[in-house]
């Protein structure tokens, strides 16, 4: 418990002193982007590692982040990346969105995504869909466009906002979710540069799990 609570404290002042964050994160091991396929991910939901998302106490963040997105555009037409078995789009759609694409590149996902809500009623058309987060093809437009819990695996994240960037409507929003940890603070600042923070906050889960979470108005 004491290792736990320095390394959240470490966390939480690496937000605004980035040198404190780098102090820890230099020696860590470079994550492999490109070894996480579909295959990666279909295993990974397989073994159910991800059942965990459904627990309420992992689920916090994403409530704040469905109202935070509600409330500056009410019932968005949304685009979920990396949206796994949908576990974002059960918190957004007590707020009724006009619409929502949830892409991600797990086929088994997005298969456990159609089960579970296709036979949902929705004041909206809802779709999953399977394909590379990075650089899905979308004909449409929307009001939001979230990241939850997925900026840590594209390894250039700036390139990636410009991709979906063009999807978005006049006055359009980026939603965000990130594990707080040194190494998501470097994603984090990086997307400081290209869009400005329209809210920002931390939530915590009583078992000490931290997450930051955030809307951004693509400069």
């Amino acid at each position: 418990m004491p290792y736990a609570r320095s390394r959240r404290l470490i966390e939480l002042l690496a937000i605004d002193q980035p040198w404190v964050g780098e102090l820890f994160v230099r020696r860590a091991r470079k994550r492999n982007g490109h070894a996480r396929d579909e295959a990666h991910w279909d295993q990974l939901y397989a073994e159910g590692e991800y059942d965990r998302l459904w627990r309420n106490d992992q689920r916090y963040h994403q409530r704040l982040l469905a109202s935070l997105i509600s409330a500056r555009r009410p019932h968005p037409a949304l685009l979920d990346i990396g949206c796994g078995e949908g576990a974002f789009y059960d918190s957004l759609r007590q707020h009724a969105p006009s619409s929502y694409l949830g892409v991600d590149i797990s086929n088994r996902a997005i298969e456990r995504a159609k089960a579970r809500f296709g036979d949902a009623a929705a004041p909206g058309p809802v779709r999953f869909e399977q394909g590379d987060a990075a650089r899905f093809a979308v004909t449409e437009t929307f009001d939001a466009i979230v990241f939850s819990e997925c900026v840590e695996y594209f390894d250039d994240i700036e390139s990636v906002v410009a991709h979906y960037r063009r999807s978005l409507r006049p006055g359009g929003i980026i939603g965000l979710t990130s594990w707080l940890a040194v190494r998501q603070l470097r994603i984090w600042r990086k997307l400081k540069t290209i869009a400005t923070v329209e809210d920002e906050s931390v939530v915590f889960s009583q078992w000490g799990g931290a997450w930051i979470v955030a809307v951004l108005s693509p400069k």
